[in-house]
């Protein structure tokens, strides 16, 4: 009998040990959840009367959870601490100039309302007394800060395979809220020094609809350990020179908010440039120097050579751009292509100017021809005409110099015999002059041996003053 009493009796006193005491063995996993759960809906209970977690039924007065209003509603600004673990960083659009974060978001604030580490039989040195990890779910039931990305161009949570959110609550109300959210942000770029440019990129958070005598946002662990970057981070283009926190308030016409800023400073490589861009065109801009040393009467050949450095610097010219954003700015590197196609189409025009000038010359040379021809055949007629004229009239043999006055038997020439031979000296003169044609000062010869030393020295010039302005350029900014 004794013993079918103690049987009876040892689950009551148990059950009631539990009720009272709160399962403070912590030995039963199924009591310590129902526990939790029983102070949980204690805590977020809207209700200004509720069941007491200790599942006596016992009703009791609280104060009722309204998760439409703040923390310290009427008081104080809720001071929300905010920590970034950035988990991948990239790429870094020029074309749309906007970036893509992969990150781990931390809040840290408090809510006194969920303060349970003094709760009335929910002794200290219980193990629930302690930090309780909860489920996603639990947020629907709380009061959470509303920020936002005003710069972000798309920004969502991870919710492979469940979301992927983390809501750890300390026995005093603080609470940590974080979420693994992804972030394309806006980044306006400055290309006027591109590729050696130096970007910087901003990532802000703001409050939405809470002003600062609502809310503040401060980074938590203060600048810089509040964001952290992964140590192995690589991006395609860039490299992450360093990174600034900023924290300040925006004044609008709703009220004054509150805002935390990163500030990513991006230096470009620009190793895939030279290999990509700047090596090719001047390959090409060398290629079409081989046309001055090849023979003019070679056309075809230097067409061909002259035309096809022209288009393959054009083709490499346009590849390159359909890459950048179409800007009005001009970029250093579209100043190094702009000189290579000057250097590509001024050989093409030496060429055309060469063949130009060696037609001229070869022309010019027949007509001098013809002309000496007609010259010398005319010259020969009034000779053999002169002569005759002397032999016949006068009787006296031809002589290059004509005196004032000459006779065979003391008697002056005739006029007309003087004026054949005036004519006759003249002609001999105006054949000397057309034997010995004025040189010209441009020739095609000429010309070609002025390219062969101008063209490749001006573009190592060149050379010099692009890099040395932009290298100094870089530096002032840096």
């Amino acid at each position: 009998m004794q013993s079918v009493l103690f049987c009876w009796l040892l689950p009551a006193l148990a059950q009631a040990l539990d009720d009272f005491t709160f399962g403070a063995s912590g030995s039963d996993d199924k009591n310590q959840a129902k526990l939790v759960s029983r102070m949980l809906d204690f805590l977020v209970d809207s209700k200004q009367e509720a069941e007491h977690p200790s599942g006596s039924g016992r009703i009791v007065e609280k104060i009722p959870y309204d998760k439409t209003l703040r923390p310290s509603f009427g008081g104080p600004p809720v001071i929300v601490g905010v920590t970034i673990n950035v988990d991948s960083l990239g790429p870094i659009d020029e074309v749309n100039m906007n970036f893509r974060l992969d990150l781990s978001f931390r809040q840290f604030w408090k809510d006194s309302r969920l303060d349970f580490s003094l709760f009335h039989g929910f002794p200290a040195n219980t193990e629930f007394n302690k930090n309780l990890t909860l489920s996603h779910d639990f947020l629907k039931r709380i009061w959470v800060p509303d920020t936002y990305f005003p710069e972000s161009l798309r920004a969502f949570k991870q919710e492979v395979m469940v979301p992927n959110v983390l809501i750890r609550l300390s026995p005093d109300g603080s609470i940590l809220y974080s979420s693994r959210t992804t972030v394309i942000a806006k980044c306006p770029m400055d290309l006027h020094v591109f590729p050696m440019d130096t970007q910087t990129c901003s990532l802000i958070v703001e409050c939405y609809g809470y002003t600062t005598e609502d809310l503040k946002l401060v980074w938590q662990d203060g600048n810089p350990g509040s964001v952290a970057l992964p140590s192995n981070l690589q991006l395609a283009q860039f490299r992450v020179m360093d990174f600034d926190l900023l924290s300040y308030t925006l004044n609008f016409s709703t009220g004054n908010f509150s805002d935390l800023e990163i500030k990513f400073t991006f230096k470009r490589d620009l190793l895939y440039f030279i290999l990509q861009s700047y090596v090719p065109s001047t390959f090409i801009v060398m290629c079409s120097w081989v046309a001055f040393w090849i023979n003019r009467s070679g056309i075809p050949g230097r067409a061909c050579l002259s035309i096809t450095t022209v288009l393959s610097l054009i083709t490499l010219i346009g590849s390159t751009n359909a890459k950048l954003p179409n800007v009005s700015a001009v970029k250093a590197l579209d100043v190094y292509f702009g000189m290579c196609f000057v250097y590509v189409f001024g050989g093409l025009l030496e060429f055309a100017t060469v063949i130009y000038l060696e037609s001229s010359e070869r022309k010019e040379k027949e007509a001098q021809r013809e002309k000496d021809e007609q010259a010398k055949k005319y010259m020969e007629k009034m000779k053999n005409k002169t002569e005759n004229y002397l032999l016949e009239e006068i009787g006296q043999t031809f002589s290059t110099d004509i005196p004032r006055r000459t006779s065979v038997k003391g008697e002056p020439i005739d006029q007309q015999a003087r004026h054949i031979l005036l004519e006759y000296r003249s002609l001999q003169m105006s054949e000397a002059k057309l034997q010995r044609p004025k040189p010209r000062k441009w020739t095609a010869s000429r010309i070609e041996v002025y390219s062969r030393i101008c063209f490749p020295s001006s573009f190592c010039v060149f050379q010099v003053l692009y890099w040395t302005y932009y290298n100094v350029h870089e530096s002032q900014e840096s």
